[in-house]
Protein backbone atom coordinates (compact mmCIF):
# COMPACT_ATOMS: atom_id res chain seq x y z
CA UNK A 1 0.00 0.00 0.00
CA UNK A 2 0.99 3.33 -0.68
CA UNK A 3 -0.10 6.59 0.71
CA UNK A 4 0.73 10.13 -0.69
CA UNK A 5 2.03 12.82 2.07
CA UNK A 6 -0.52 15.44 3.21
CA UNK A 7 0.05 19.53 1.87
CA UNK A 8 2.20 20.74 4.26
CA UNK A 9 3.60 18.03 6.23
CA UNK A 10 7.02 18.98 5.60
CA UNK A 11 8.83 21.39 7.50
CA UNK A 12 9.04 24.90 7.27
CA UNK A 13 10.30 25.73 3.68
CA UNK A 14 12.76 28.37 3.10
CA UNK A 15 11.77 31.86 2.17
CA UNK A 16 13.84 34.21 -0.02
CA UNK A 17 14.24 38.42 0.54
CA UNK A 18 14.00 40.24 -2.63
CA UNK A 19 16.06 38.91 -5.46
CA UNK A 20 18.77 37.31 -4.15
CA UNK A 21 19.14 37.53 -0.54
CA UNK A 22 18.96 34.29 1.23
CA UNK A 23 16.27 32.74 3.52
CA UNK A 24 16.95 29.44 5.58
CA UNK A 25 15.34 26.71 8.01
CA UNK A 26 12.87 28.51 9.72
CA UNK A 27 12.05 25.54 11.61
CA UNK A 28 15.47 25.81 13.41
CA UNK A 29 16.17 29.02 13.68
CA UNK A 30 15.14 32.59 12.61
CA UNK A 31 17.85 32.90 9.62
CA UNK A 32 19.17 35.57 8.60
CA UNK A 33 17.03 36.72 5.99
CA UNK A 34 14.13 36.84 8.25
CA UNK A 35 16.27 39.44 10.08
CA UNK A 36 16.70 41.64 6.54
CA UNK A 37 12.98 41.77 6.51
CA UNK A 38 12.37 43.48 9.44
CA UNK A 39 15.18 45.79 11.02
CA UNK A 40 15.04 48.78 9.30
CA UNK A 41 11.09 48.50 9.08
CA UNK A 42 10.78 48.20 12.80
CA UNK A 43 13.42 50.59 13.42
CA UNK A 44 11.43 53.50 11.34
CA UNK A 45 7.75 52.41 12.56
CA UNK A 46 7.36 50.90 15.58
CA UNK A 47 8.99 52.93 17.94
CA UNK A 48 6.05 55.02 18.83
CA UNK A 49 2.50 54.95 18.97
CA UNK A 50 2.14 57.22 16.63
CA UNK A 51 4.43 55.83 13.65
CA UNK A 52 1.77 55.39 11.37
CA UNK A 53 1.06 59.27 11.44
CA UNK A 54 4.85 60.14 11.55
CA UNK A 55 7.39 60.20 8.31
CA UNK A 56 10.46 58.45 9.34
CA UNK A 57 13.93 60.00 8.56
CA UNK A 58 14.64 59.58 4.49
CA UNK A 59 17.45 57.75 5.43
CA UNK A 60 15.40 55.01 7.34
CA UNK A 61 12.52 55.06 4.73
CA UNK A 62 15.11 54.29 2.23
CA UNK A 63 16.72 51.18 4.51
CA UNK A 64 12.31 50.34 5.25
CA UNK A 65 11.64 50.16 1.52
CA UNK A 66 14.52 48.46 0.24
CA UNK A 67 13.84 45.35 2.75
CA UNK A 68 10.78 45.69 3.92
CA UNK A 69 8.29 42.73 3.92
CA UNK A 70 4.80 42.24 1.79
CA UNK A 71 2.68 43.08 4.24
CA UNK A 72 4.47 46.63 5.41
CA UNK A 73 3.72 48.07 1.59
CA UNK A 74 1.04 49.95 2.34
CA UNK A 75 2.35 52.03 5.38
CA UNK A 76 6.01 52.42 3.27
CA UNK A 77 3.68 53.72 -0.08
CA UNK A 78 1.90 56.40 2.44
CA UNK A 79 4.78 57.71 3.74
CA UNK A 80 6.95 57.84 0.47
CA UNK A 81 3.75 59.58 -0.94
CA UNK A 82 3.85 62.10 2.02
CA UNK A 83 7.29 62.78 1.38
CA UNK A 84 6.81 63.86 -2.17
CA UNK A 85 3.90 65.98 -1.33
CA UNK A 86 6.03 68.08 1.27
CA UNK A 87 8.31 68.50 -0.97
CA UNK A 88 7.19 68.64 -4.74
CA UNK A 89 10.94 68.93 -5.78
CA UNK A 90 12.61 66.41 -3.80
CA UNK A 91 14.57 63.81 -6.38
CA UNK A 92 14.99 61.70 -3.40
CA UNK A 93 11.53 61.61 -2.56
CA UNK A 94 10.44 60.41 -6.09
CA UNK A 95 12.89 58.09 -5.63
CA UNK A 96 11.72 56.81 -2.66
CA UNK A 97 8.37 56.42 -4.62
CA UNK A 98 9.32 54.78 -7.21
CA UNK A 99 11.73 52.02 -5.37
CA UNK A 100 8.25 51.35 -3.76
CA UNK A 101 6.46 50.90 -6.93
CA UNK A 102 9.05 48.47 -7.68
CA UNK A 103 8.76 46.51 -5.01
CA UNK A 104 5.06 46.12 -5.68
CA UNK A 105 5.65 45.01 -9.16
CA UNK A 106 7.85 42.45 -7.95
CA UNK A 107 5.28 41.17 -5.40
CA UNK A 108 2.78 41.27 -8.63
CA UNK A 109 4.63 41.46 -11.98
CA UNK A 110 1.06 41.24 -13.82
CA UNK A 111 0.69 44.95 -12.97
CA UNK A 112 2.42 46.63 -15.63
CA UNK A 113 1.22 49.99 -14.40
CA UNK A 114 3.20 49.64 -11.22
CA UNK A 115 6.47 49.66 -13.48
CA UNK A 116 5.20 52.23 -15.52
CA UNK A 117 4.93 54.71 -12.83
CA UNK A 118 8.02 53.80 -11.18
CA UNK A 119 9.78 54.48 -14.58
CA UNK A 120 7.61 57.99 -14.54
CA UNK A 121 8.89 58.73 -11.51
CA UNK A 122 12.32 57.68 -11.89
CA UNK A 123 12.19 60.14 -15.03
CA UNK A 124 10.89 62.66 -12.70
CA UNK A 125 14.04 62.72 -10.02
CA UNK A 126 16.27 62.79 -12.83
CA UNK A 127 14.69 65.88 -13.98
CA UNK A 128 14.63 67.39 -10.57
CA UNK A 129 18.37 66.62 -10.33
CA UNK A 130 20.02 65.26 -12.88
CA UNK A 131 23.46 64.80 -10.63
CA UNK A 132 22.34 62.70 -8.13
CA UNK A 133 22.26 59.11 -8.67
CA UNK A 134 18.55 58.60 -8.04
CA UNK A 135 16.37 58.42 -10.83
CA UNK A 136 19.29 56.73 -12.40
CA UNK A 137 19.17 53.85 -10.17
CA UNK A 138 15.54 53.47 -10.54
CA UNK A 139 15.69 53.84 -14.46
CA UNK A 140 18.11 51.12 -14.36
CA UNK A 141 16.22 48.61 -12.08
CA UNK A 142 13.02 49.31 -14.60
CA UNK A 143 15.52 48.10 -18.00
CA UNK A 144 16.44 45.44 -15.97
CA UNK A 145 12.98 44.21 -15.02
CA UNK A 146 12.22 44.84 -18.41
CA UNK A 147 14.99 42.37 -19.73
CA UNK A 148 17.43 44.69 -20.54
CA UNK A 149 20.02 43.93 -18.11
CA UNK A 150 22.94 45.48 -20.05
CA UNK A 151 21.62 48.48 -20.80
CA UNK A 152 20.70 49.27 -17.04
CA UNK A 153 24.48 48.56 -16.61
CA UNK A 154 25.07 50.96 -19.45
CA UNK A 155 23.21 53.56 -17.44
CA UNK A 156 25.21 53.20 -14.48
CA UNK A 157 28.32 53.31 -16.49
CA UNK A 158 27.54 56.44 -17.78
CA UNK A 159 27.91 57.11 -21.46
CA UNK A 160 30.04 60.75 -20.88
CA UNK A 161 26.40 62.35 -21.82
CA UNK A 162 25.03 61.55 -18.25
CA UNK A 163 26.35 63.60 -15.56
CA UNK A 164 26.04 60.35 -12.94
CA UNK A 165 28.55 60.41 -10.63
CA UNK A 166 29.40 57.10 -8.45
CA UNK A 167 27.64 56.32 -5.35
CA UNK A 168 27.38 53.47 -3.40
CA UNK A 169 23.93 52.69 -4.77
CA UNK A 170 25.45 52.82 -8.06
CA UNK A 171 28.06 50.08 -7.16
CA UNK A 172 25.27 48.05 -5.09
CA UNK A 173 22.88 47.63 -8.33
CA UNK A 174 26.02 46.82 -10.28
CA UNK A 175 26.49 43.94 -7.70
CA UNK A 176 22.65 43.13 -7.97
CA UNK A 177 22.79 43.23 -11.76
CA UNK A 178 25.30 41.11 -12.71
CA UNK A 179 24.88 38.50 -10.05
CA UNK A 180 24.08 35.22 -12.41
CA UNK A 181 26.30 36.63 -14.70
CA UNK A 182 29.61 37.58 -13.59
CA UNK A 183 31.53 35.64 -10.81
CA UNK A 184 31.14 35.75 -6.85
CA UNK A 185 34.55 37.75 -6.50
CA UNK A 186 33.36 40.40 -9.00
CA UNK A 187 30.23 40.89 -7.43
CA UNK A 188 31.52 41.13 -4.14
CA UNK A 189 34.32 43.32 -4.56
CA UNK A 190 31.06 45.98 -6.24
CA UNK A 191 29.70 45.26 -2.74
CA UNK A 192 32.54 45.87 -1.02
CA UNK A 193 32.96 49.33 -3.27
CA UNK A 194 29.39 50.13 -1.96
CA UNK A 195 30.17 49.49 1.60
CA UNK A 196 33.42 51.55 1.81
CA UNK A 197 31.53 54.67 0.26
CA UNK A 198 30.75 57.79 2.70
CA UNK A 199 26.80 57.23 3.84
CA UNK A 200 26.39 54.11 2.57
CA UNK A 201 23.81 51.95 3.88
CA UNK A 202 25.38 48.96 5.30
CA UNK A 203 21.79 47.51 6.40
CA UNK A 204 20.71 47.38 2.66
CA UNK A 205 24.00 46.14 1.62
CA UNK A 206 25.31 43.47 3.77
CA UNK A 207 22.21 40.95 3.05
CA UNK A 208 23.25 40.62 -0.25
CA UNK A 209 27.04 40.26 0.20
CA UNK A 210 25.70 37.18 2.42
CA UNK A 211 23.53 35.88 0.19
CA UNK A 212 26.78 36.11 -2.03
CA UNK A 213 28.65 34.24 0.03
CA UNK A 214 26.17 31.49 1.14
CA UNK A 215 25.62 31.09 -2.84
CA UNK A 216 29.34 30.86 -3.40
CA UNK A 217 29.95 28.41 -0.36
CA UNK A 218 29.42 26.36 3.10
CA UNK A 219 30.81 24.82 5.96
CA UNK A 220 34.34 25.89 7.25
CA UNK A 221 34.92 27.48 3.99
CA UNK A 222 31.55 30.03 4.58
CA UNK A 223 32.96 30.18 8.05
CA UNK A 224 36.27 31.72 7.13
CA UNK A 225 35.16 34.04 4.93
CA UNK A 226 32.19 35.34 7.16
CA UNK A 227 34.74 36.12 9.86
CA UNK A 228 36.56 38.27 7.09
CA UNK A 229 34.13 40.35 6.51
CA UNK A 230 33.11 40.52 10.11
CA UNK A 231 36.90 41.64 10.91
CA UNK A 232 36.90 44.62 7.98
CA UNK A 233 32.90 45.96 8.18
CA UNK A 234 31.82 45.02 11.93
CA UNK A 235 28.00 44.38 11.42
CA UNK A 236 25.12 42.34 13.40
CA UNK A 237 24.30 41.13 10.35
CA UNK A 238 27.80 39.48 9.92
CA UNK A 239 27.78 38.09 13.49
CA UNK A 240 23.81 36.96 13.21
CA UNK A 241 25.19 34.81 9.95
CA UNK A 242 28.14 33.83 11.46
CA UNK A 243 26.83 31.90 14.39
CA UNK A 244 24.25 30.35 12.24
CA UNK A 245 27.12 28.86 10.21
CA UNK A 246 28.73 27.71 12.91
CA UNK A 247 25.23 26.14 14.36
CA UNK A 248 25.03 24.45 10.61
CA UNK A 249 28.49 23.09 11.10
CA UNK A 250 27.51 21.58 14.26
CA UNK A 251 30.04 23.97 16.36
CA UNK A 252 27.31 24.86 18.66
CA UNK A 253 29.58 26.21 21.57
CA UNK A 254 31.26 28.59 19.11
CA UNK A 255 27.50 29.14 17.53
CA UNK A 256 26.18 30.47 21.16
CA UNK A 257 29.49 32.36 22.13
CA UNK A 258 28.96 34.45 18.87
CA UNK A 259 25.22 34.81 19.78
CA UNK A 260 25.67 36.09 23.23
CA UNK A 261 28.60 38.25 21.94
CA UNK A 262 25.67 39.81 19.83
CA UNK A 263 23.32 40.27 22.85
CA UNK A 264 26.05 42.12 24.57
CA UNK A 265 26.72 44.14 22.48
CA UNK A 266 23.91 44.48 19.61
CA UNK A 267 20.39 44.04 22.46
CA UNK A 268 18.53 45.24 19.89
CA UNK A 269 19.16 42.40 17.45
CA UNK A 270 15.89 39.97 18.38
CA UNK A 271 16.93 37.24 16.56
CA UNK A 272 19.84 36.47 18.58
CA UNK A 273 17.81 35.59 21.62
CA UNK A 274 15.36 33.56 19.68
CA UNK A 275 18.07 31.74 18.07
CA UNK A 276 20.25 31.08 21.12
CA UNK A 277 17.48 29.86 22.84
CA UNK A 278 16.42 27.19 20.08
CA UNK A 279 20.11 26.40 20.32
CA UNK A 280 20.14 25.84 23.96
CA UNK A 281 17.66 23.34 24.07
CA UNK A 282 17.74 21.32 20.51
CA UNK A 283 21.52 21.15 20.89
CA UNK A 284 22.97 22.28 24.01
CA UNK A 285 20.65 20.26 26.34
CA UNK A 286 20.02 23.18 28.39
CA UNK A 287 15.86 23.83 28.32
CA UNK A 288 15.34 25.67 31.30
CA UNK A 289 17.94 28.33 29.99
CA UNK A 290 15.90 28.05 26.74
CA UNK A 291 12.79 28.29 27.99
CA UNK A 292 13.57 31.45 30.19
CA UNK A 293 15.03 33.29 27.12
CA UNK A 294 12.75 32.84 25.11
CA UNK A 295 9.62 33.30 27.53
CA UNK A 296 11.82 36.95 28.16
CA UNK A 297 12.05 37.97 24.23
CA UNK A 298 8.25 37.14 23.80
CA UNK A 299 7.42 39.20 27.05
CA UNK A 300 9.54 42.08 26.23
CA UNK A 301 10.01 42.68 22.75
CA UNK A 302 7.82 44.87 21.29
CA UNK A 303 8.84 44.85 17.50
CA UNK A 304 7.60 41.11 17.48
CA UNK A 305 5.76 40.57 14.68
CA UNK A 306 3.07 37.35 14.33
CA UNK A 307 5.64 35.00 12.51
CA UNK A 308 8.36 35.58 15.29
CA UNK A 309 5.99 35.42 18.07
CA UNK A 310 4.21 31.83 16.43
CA UNK A 311 8.22 30.89 16.36
CA UNK A 312 8.81 31.38 19.71
CA UNK A 313 5.49 29.87 21.09
CA UNK A 314 5.81 26.92 19.26
CA UNK A 315 9.54 26.24 20.38
CA UNK A 316 8.48 26.74 24.32
CA UNK A 317 5.75 24.33 23.37
CA UNK A 318 8.16 21.88 22.02
CA UNK A 319 10.38 22.43 25.35
CA UNK A 320 7.36 21.69 27.49
CA UNK A 321 6.38 18.67 25.18
CA UNK A 322 10.35 17.03 25.06
CA UNK A 323 11.69 18.03 27.97
CA UNK A 324 9.31 19.22 30.73
CA UNK A 325 6.88 16.67 30.20
CA UNK A 326 3.64 19.25 30.41
CA UNK A 327 1.65 18.41 28.10
CA UNK A 328 -1.02 20.52 28.61
CA UNK A 329 1.17 23.28 28.59
CA UNK A 330 2.62 22.14 25.36
CA UNK A 331 -1.02 22.34 23.86
CA UNK A 332 -1.94 25.32 24.95
CA UNK A 333 1.35 26.91 23.42
CA UNK A 334 1.05 25.38 19.87
CA UNK A 335 -2.73 26.24 19.90
CA UNK A 336 -1.38 29.76 20.29
CA UNK A 337 1.68 28.83 18.04
CA UNK A 338 -0.80 27.71 15.03
CA UNK A 339 -4.11 29.86 15.27
CA UNK A 340 -1.94 33.06 15.44
CA UNK A 341 0.26 32.68 12.58
CA UNK A 342 -0.33 33.62 8.98
CA UNK A 343 0.94 30.22 8.10
CA UNK A 344 -0.41 27.63 10.27
CA UNK A 345 -0.26 24.82 7.93
CA UNK A 346 3.68 24.74 8.49
CA UNK A 347 3.10 25.60 12.76
CA UNK A 348 0.87 21.77 12.15
CA UNK A 349 3.68 19.94 10.48
CA UNK A 350 6.13 21.66 13.22
CA UNK A 351 4.01 20.22 16.14
CA UNK A 352 3.02 17.28 14.66
CA UNK A 353 6.72 16.12 14.11
CA UNK A 354 7.17 17.17 17.10
CA UNK A 355 3.89 14.79 18.75
CA UNK A 356 4.89 12.19 16.79
CA UNK A 357 8.71 11.82 17.97
CA UNK A 358 7.60 12.09 21.71
CA UNK A 359 5.29 9.12 20.87
CA UNK A 360 2.09 11.56 21.99
CA UNK A 361 0.01 11.33 18.84
CA UNK A 362 -2.91 11.25 20.98
CA UNK A 363 -2.26 15.00 22.59
CA UNK A 364 -1.74 15.96 18.54
CA UNK A 365 -5.29 14.88 17.52
CA UNK A 366 -6.92 16.36 20.36
CA UNK A 367 -4.84 19.56 19.59
CA UNK A 368 -6.18 19.18 16.20
CA UNK A 369 -9.66 19.05 17.60
CA UNK A 370 -8.49 21.98 19.88
CA UNK A 371 -7.95 24.36 15.85
CA UNK A 372 -11.10 23.94 14.63
CA UNK A 373 -12.98 26.80 16.20
CA UNK A 374 -9.43 28.83 14.78
CA UNK A 375 -9.02 26.88 11.08
CA UNK A 376 -12.47 26.64 10.40
CA UNK A 377 -13.66 24.31 7.69
CA UNK A 378 -10.14 23.26 7.23
CA UNK A 379 -10.29 19.55 4.96
CA UNK A 380 -6.84 19.14 5.72
CA UNK A 381 -7.19 19.29 8.93
CA UNK A 382 -9.78 16.52 8.95
CA UNK A 383 -7.79 14.44 6.21
CA UNK A 384 -4.31 14.48 8.44
CA UNK A 385 -6.17 13.70 11.91
CA UNK A 386 -7.85 10.79 9.78
CA UNK A 387 -4.27 9.61 8.72
CA UNK A 388 -2.86 9.57 12.01
CA UNK A 389 -5.89 8.01 13.96
CA UNK A 390 -5.77 5.11 11.49
CA UNK A 391 -2.27 4.82 10.44
CA UNK A 392 -0.64 5.76 13.90
CA UNK A 393 -3.19 5.01 16.56
CA UNK A 394 -5.39 2.25 14.78
CA UNK A 395 -8.57 3.83 15.75
CA UNK A 396 -10.05 3.50 12.00
CA UNK A 397 -13.90 4.17 12.93
CA UNK A 398 -12.66 7.61 14.01
CA UNK A 399 -10.66 7.82 10.88
CA UNK A 400 -13.75 7.12 8.77
CA UNK A 401 -15.61 10.13 10.12
CA UNK A 402 -12.14 12.40 9.90
CA UNK A 403 -11.66 11.50 5.87
CA UNK A 404 -15.31 11.53 5.30
CA UNK A 405 -15.42 15.38 6.85
CA UNK A 406 -12.62 15.97 4.73
CA UNK A 407 -14.30 14.56 1.78
CA UNK A 408 -17.45 16.79 2.76
CA UNK A 409 -15.58 19.95 2.66
CA UNK A 410 -13.20 19.18 -0.07
CA UNK A 411 -14.90 16.63 -2.45
CA UNK A 412 -12.45 16.61 -5.23
CA UNK A 413 -8.98 16.04 -2.82
CA UNK A 414 -7.87 12.09 -4.56
CA UNK A 415 -5.88 12.08 -1.51
CA UNK A 416 -8.44 12.01 0.86
CA UNK A 417 -9.65 9.24 -0.84
CA UNK A 418 -7.09 7.37 -0.77
CA UNK A 419 -6.48 7.81 3.03
CA UNK A 420 -9.97 6.94 3.43
CA UNK A 421 -9.40 3.91 1.56
CA UNK A 422 -6.23 2.40 3.20
CA UNK A 423 -8.52 3.03 6.24
CA UNK A 424 -10.67 0.37 5.27
CA UNK A 425 -7.68 -1.62 3.54
CA UNK A 426 -6.05 -1.73 7.27
CA UNK A 427 -9.91 -2.88 8.77
CA UNK A 428 -9.80 -5.28 6.38
CA UNK A 429 -12.83 -4.34 4.24
CA UNK A 430 -11.63 -4.39 1.19
CA UNK A 431 -14.08 -4.20 -1.17
CA UNK A 432 -15.36 -0.39 0.51
CA UNK A 433 -11.40 -0.11 0.19
CA UNK A 434 -11.59 -1.14 -3.63
CA UNK A 435 -14.58 1.32 -4.38
CA UNK A 436 -13.12 4.11 -2.45
CA UNK A 437 -9.71 3.63 -4.45
CA UNK A 438 -11.70 3.52 -7.37
CA UNK A 439 -13.27 7.02 -6.84
CA UNK A 440 -9.79 8.35 -6.40
CA UNK A 441 -8.81 7.31 -9.97
CA UNK A 442 -11.83 8.71 -11.01
CA UNK A 443 -11.41 12.08 -9.49
CA UNK A 444 -7.34 12.11 -10.99
CA UNK A 445 -6.49 10.07 -13.47
CA UNK A 446 -3.13 11.20 -13.00
CA UNK A 447 -3.13 10.05 -9.30
CA UNK A 448 -0.77 7.04 -9.35
CA UNK A 449 -1.04 6.08 -5.68
CA UNK A 450 -4.71 5.40 -6.27
CA UNK A 451 -3.70 3.10 -9.12
CA UNK A 452 -1.37 1.43 -7.48
CA UNK A 453 -3.52 0.71 -3.90
CA UNK A 454 -6.28 -0.09 -6.53
CA UNK A 455 -3.75 -2.66 -7.73
CA UNK A 456 -2.93 -3.96 -4.26
CA UNK A 457 -6.41 -4.73 -3.28
CA UNK A 458 -7.53 -6.22 -6.56
CA UNK A 459 -4.28 -8.72 -5.59
CA UNK A 460 -5.66 -9.71 -2.83
CA UNK A 461 -8.94 -10.34 -3.88
CA UNK A 462 -7.47 -12.92 -6.23
CA UNK A 463 -8.24 -10.65 -9.27
CA UNK A 464 -4.96 -11.11 -11.10
CA UNK A 465 -5.41 -9.57 -14.52
CA UNK A 466 -7.45 -6.59 -13.15
CA UNK A 467 -4.57 -6.14 -10.73
CA UNK A 468 -1.80 -6.05 -13.04
CA UNK A 469 -3.69 -3.81 -15.68
CA UNK A 470 -3.93 -1.39 -12.66
CA UNK A 471 -0.67 -1.87 -11.57
CA UNK A 472 0.65 -0.69 -15.17
CA UNK A 473 -1.15 2.48 -15.36
CA UNK A 474 0.59 3.30 -11.66
CA UNK A 475 4.21 2.92 -12.95
CA UNK A 476 3.48 4.44 -16.00
CA UNK A 477 2.26 7.45 -14.39
CA UNK A 478 4.68 7.37 -11.62
CA UNK A 479 7.93 4.93 -12.28
CA UNK A 480 9.03 4.96 -9.10
CA UNK A 481 6.44 2.54 -8.08
CA UNK A 482 8.69 -0.53 -9.44
CA UNK A 483 10.68 -0.93 -6.98
CA UNK A 484 7.77 0.05 -4.13
CA UNK A 485 5.84 -3.41 -6.19
CA UNK A 486 8.88 -6.06 -5.99
CA UNK A 487 8.81 -5.41 -2.25
CA UNK A 488 5.06 -5.50 -1.51
CA UNK A 489 3.67 -8.42 0.14
CA UNK A 490 0.06 -7.86 -1.31
CA UNK A 491 1.23 -8.49 -4.88
CA UNK A 492 2.69 -12.59 -2.74
CA UNK A 493 -0.36 -14.11 -5.15
CA UNK A 494 0.93 -12.50 -8.68
CA UNK A 495 4.23 -12.36 -7.84
CA UNK A 496 5.80 -14.90 -9.98
CA UNK A 497 3.59 -14.15 -12.95
CA UNK A 498 5.86 -13.78 -15.97
CA UNK A 499 3.44 -10.71 -16.19
CA UNK A 500 4.16 -9.34 -12.54
CA UNK A 501 7.69 -9.72 -13.76
CA UNK A 502 7.87 -7.95 -16.57
CA UNK A 503 6.00 -4.93 -15.17
CA UNK A 504 8.42 -4.57 -12.47
CA UNK A 505 11.73 -4.92 -13.94
CA UNK A 506 11.68 -3.65 -17.71
CA UNK A 507 10.71 -0.12 -18.87
CA UNK A 508 7.20 1.37 -17.51
CA UNK A 509 6.59 2.43 -21.64
CA UNK A 510 7.50 -1.05 -23.36
CA UNK A 511 6.33 -3.25 -20.11
CA UNK A 512 2.70 -4.84 -19.88
CA UNK A 513 1.07 -7.72 -19.42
Amino acid sequence: MSWEQLPGSDLMKCRDIGQTAGGGRLGRFVLVGLLFSHLSYSQAFASSPESQTTIPQPRSLEESIWLADVDQLDHLEQAAARLVQQDPYSSFGHYLLAEMYLKQFKQSPSQLRLLKQASELGQQAIELNPKEDYGYIVSAQVLDLMGYTDNALDILEGDGRLPLRSSWRVDFLRGQLLSGQSSESQILKYFEAALKTKNSSPDIIIPYVIATLQNGSSGAPLIEELRAWMKNYPHRLFDLSLAIALSDNQQYDEAHKVYARLQKGSPETTEAFINDGILLYSQLKKPQDAQAMLAHTLQTRSDLDKSRKSLIRAHLARIQLEHFKNYPEARKLFGEAIGQSKSPMEWIAFSHKAYEKSGRLQDFVALLEDLRPTITGSSYLYALQGEILSESLALHDQAIESFSSAILLDPDRSEFYNGLGLTYYRMHQLDKALTVFHEASKLDPQDATARYNEACVLAILGRAKEALGSLKEAIVLDPRLQQTARLDKDFTSIRVMEQFQSLTHSSPETAGP
